[in-house]
């Protein structure tokens, strides 16, 4: 293990220009949250060097949000749990999680990192000395930028705030080399190319054919690390255009075995969907596609059991829309629930591009969009009609026909609106439950 006499007379620093901090790190700089300030006034009382890196960096010189701060230093994990409060987060790859008044940041050390045979991990990581060897192995230029707030000095070796003021996306050395160490890196490329506001940000060009070139190491990743990028991709305020290169690319079909079209339609939808529920962008995305794929797409992404469900749930939905009719729209309403308003605006966005091959049209279903508005659904409503109320009612035996005859009743309230007992007492004599054969009796489903 480094001595603290060691670390304090390294020079990790050297091989770079210490550049005065900009006015934006600058201001960076100067809103730092206490908790940080602890844990970066910790490490100096300590003698070890530490930096902020990474995405609080690039996001400062952008001007964009900054949501979480990493930072890096000359202090080995062993090191740095005499910290009062750490979690040992990935503790063989020298990252620490330090917390403070509430709030989390990872500190990693300085590090050279030997063979990556299964395009995911490092086989070898050995601590380091050189801040700058340490920014070499990272993706982007934009990500390989440091901070020293002591020093206010900033080193950037890579030339990364050039290519921020260039909109260009640039790998950090060889991009081949650099995607092939964590394959993961394909996709956060195609995120960081959706640059929200800004627009879209295309990769240059070495970078562009490596990304088609390396993404059978695809295979290799997690499944759940795939959907914690994907999903933050189907979010992004330029998704369409995004999602539609890696189409082009080849990125989806070697991520899910499915082909979609240059220029899809469902894949220009994507940004025209309100809110940011990443199952509506999902349903949106594999709206033409059958169950049977959808199944597997949910599978393959490894979803979690709520989002499968979820997603399903919705996809068996699209394509289909209820009649113009109040009792109609009830059901509906009850049986899609509060998704139904989005659901509709999602079928409306389609029949608006699809009038050569849908059932129904715009117009249909801004109708039914009107009519549901105007009903005021209560999508909390209950049965009034219980077991124990049936039974006494009709002598009725519990069993399969009290249960059928429970979910009519239930259905039939909602058609009609019914909001008593004493019309359901009407309702139930007017119905055939005494010989009709209770598989034919209806029940609340959609479609």
């Amino acid at each position: 293990m480094y001595t603290q006499e060691w670390m304090s007379s390294m020079q990790p620093e050297r091989g770079m220009e210490d550049l005065p901090l900009l006015p934006r790190l600058e201001t960076m700089v100067e809103g730092l949250p206490k908790s940080l300030m602890n844990v970066l006034d910790w490490f100096q009382e300590n003698d070890a060097h530490v930096w902020i890196v990474g995405g609080a960096v690039r996001n400062a010189l952008l001007g964009t949000e900054i949501n979480e701060y990493d930072l890096a230093t000359t202090m080995t994990p062993e090191a740095m749990e005499a910290y009062p409060d750490t979690i040992p987060t990935g503790r063989q790859y020298g990252t620490i999680t330090f917390r403070n008044n509430g709030d989390s940041y990872e500190v990693t050390t300085l590090r050279t990192e030997l063979g990556y045979n299964d395009g995911r991990r490092p086989d070898e990581v050995q601590w380091g000395d050189s801040l700058l060897v340490d920014l070499s192995r990272r993706d982007l230029t934009m990500n390989a930028i440091a901070v020293n707030v002591s020093k206010q000095t900033f080193y950037d070796p890579f030339n990364g705030y050039d290519d921020l003021n260039n909109q260009r996306i640039r790998s950090v050395g060889e991009p081949i080399k650099r995607l092939s160490e964590d394959a993961l890196r394909i996709l956060r490329c195609y995120r960081f190319m959706d640059q929200g506001n800004a627009g879209i940000w295309w990769p240059e060009n070495q970078l562009a054919e490596a990304l088609r070139t390396t993404k059978p190491m695809l295979s290799r990743i997690a499944s759940e690390r795939i959907w914690s990028e994907f999903k933050r991709i189907l979010l992004g305020k330029q998704a369409s255009k995004i999602v539609q290169r890696m189409a082009d690319d080849g990125i989806l079909k070697q991520l899910f075995g499915i082909d979609w079209l240059q220029h899809d339609l469902a894949i220009q939808l994507l940004n025209q969907l309100d809110g940011d529920d990443v199952i509506d962008r999902l349903v949106v995305l594999m709206r033409n596609f059958n169950s049977t794929e959808c199944e597997d797409f949910a599978t393959t992404l490894r979803l979690s059991g709520k989002e499968k469900k979820e997603f399903l749930f919705r996809h068996s939905k699209m394509g289909h829309v209820p009649e113009d009719m109040d009792s109609s729209i009830r059901i509906y309403a009850a049986v899609v629930g509060t998704w139904s308003h989005q659901h509709l605006q999602i079928e409306k966005l389609f029949a608006a591009h699809e009038t050569w091959v849908s059932d129904f049209s715009e117009e249909d279903v801004q109708r039914c969009i009107d009519r549901l508005n105007r009903l005021k659904i209560n999508f909390d409503e209950r049965p009034l009609a219980t077991g124990d109320y049936i039974m006494q009612q009709t002598n009725m035996t519990e069993g399969p026909k009290l249960g059928a005859l429970k979910a009519w009743l239930f259905y039939e309230q909602i058609a009609r609106n019914l909001q008593s007992l004493d019309e359901i007492d009407r309702l139930l004599c007017t119905l055939s439950w005494q010989t009709d054969d209770a598989s034919h009796w209806p029940k609340l489903q959609f479609p």
